[in-house]
């Protein structure tokens, strides 16, 4: 039985986790008072989430993947040692961070009346970098 850790996160608009997990291929639950985590082989853990990857969507070994709202508002990744060691660790979490700040500069661009021109990426010094450009109506 993998052990879980919490990762932090700076997400906190759970429209926006859904659609960036959506985005990235997975069919996230939503559970408004948490649900429980299973784990590899189907065995309900005493973790919860409001927002849950089932297993059967990462890895025929993996167990679910939850983020969790704490009491600040911010969603912690929920993350079994095994499910971090085949890549669903930091790095994927910031993955999703990513996707999420997409949806939600595109959500507040429209609401403002901007139009969508095109989305790039860029080399950096710090690594890959998106561009989101926008114009006025």
């Amino acid at each position: 039985m993998s052990k879980y850790e919490e990762l932090a996160t700076v997400l906190t608009e759970e429209r926006y986790l859904v659609e960036a997990l959506e985005q990235l291929g997975y069919n996230p639950e939503v559970h408004r008072a948490g649900a429980p985590l299973y784990g590899y082989l189907g065995d309900e853990r005493p973790e919860k989430a409001q927002v849950i990857v089932r297993r059967q969507q990462l890895n025929s070994a993996s167990n679910d993947i939850g983020f969790a709202r704490d009491a600040q508002g911010q969603f912690r990744a929920v993350v079994s040692d095994y499910d971090r060691g085949i890549g669903f660790d930091q790095g994927w979490v910031g993955r999703v961070a990513q996707a999420y700040k997409e949806c939600q500069t595109m959500a507040v661009a429209k609401s403002r009346g901007y139009v969508f021109q095109g989305r790039s990426l860029l080399d950096t010094p710090q690594g890959k970098k998106v561009q989101l450009r926008f114009s006025v109506r």
